[in-house]
C-alpha cells in the first residue's frame, strides 16, 4: 500500500468508529474519532482506564481549534506558534469533542499536530482524533512499535505500517495547562 492508500483506509476505520494504532509527532498511539462517543468508549475499554480521566486530542489547523476550544487566550497561541517541539496543552471551555473524551472538569488536553503522516491524516479526516499510549493503564509507555504489548495490537481494527511513522521525538508531549487569564502550568515536562 502506498501512502494514500494508507490514509483512506484509516479514515475509514476512524469513520466507522473503530480504534487505529498510529505515528504521531511523539510515539505511537492508540487513536479513535474524538467526536464519536461510543469510539471513545472503545478506547477506554481497551485501555481499561479510568472514565474521569481524559484523553490528548490531536488537532491540525487553526480552524479545527476553534472549533475545540471556546476560547483561547493569545498566550496559548503564541505556545503553538512558537513551539519547535510537541507540547499538548489544556485548556477549559472543550467544544465538539464526545463528552467522556473531555476532563469532568469540561476542560480538554489537545496537541497541534505540525507535519509527519498524523498531520495528513488528520487533514483527510477533517476532525479531531484523539491520541492516547498503547498499553494498558498503569503499565509503562512503550515507545517504539516493537514495544507495544501484542494483545494491544490484537484489538486494534488497523495498524499503520510502519514505514510511515516517520520522524517521531520518541518521548511523551510536554503538557501544559492555560487558565482563561493566560496563566500558564507545568504539568509535564
Amino acid at each position: 500500500m502506498n501512502k494514500k492508500e494508507v490514509i483512506d483506509q484509516a479514515v475509514e476505520h476512524l469513520k466507522n468508529g473503530s480504534i487505529i494504532l498510529c505515528p504521531t509527532d511523539t510515539i505511537w498511539g492508540l487513536s479513535c474519532d474524538a467526536t464519536n462517543k461510543v469510539a471513545v468508549q472503545k478506547l477506554l475499554d481497551l485501555k481499561k482506564r479510568d472514565p474521569n480521566k481524559s484523553f490528548i486530542i490531536l488537532l491540525n489547523s487553526d480552524a479545527m481549534i476553534n472549533n475545540c476550544i471556546k476560547d483561547m487566550p493569545s498566550v496559548a497561541w503564541d505556545i503553538i506558534d512558537l513551539s519547535n517541539e510537541p507540547i499538548s496543552l489544556i485548556m477549559d471551555g472543550a467544544l465538539y469533542v464526545a463528552e467522556n473524551a473531555i476532563h469532568k472538569d469540561g476542560s480538554i488536553a489537545f496537541r497541534m499536530i505540525k507535519s509527519g503522516f498524523c498531520f495528513d491524516l488528520l487533514t483527510k479526516f477533517r476532525k479531531p482524533i484523539i491520541s492516547t499510549s498503547p498499553n494498558f493503564s498503569g503499565e509503562k509507555t512503550p515507545l517504539r512499535l516493537n514495544d507495544i504489548n501484542a494483545e494491544i495490537k490484537a484489538k486494534v481494527a488497523f495498524q499503520i505500517p510502519e514505514e510511515f511513522a516517520g520522524e517521531m521525538s520518541g518521548k511523551p508531549s510536554k503538557i501544559l495547562k492555560i487558565k482563561p487569564n493566560g496563566e500558564v502550568t507545568i504539568i509535564r515536562k
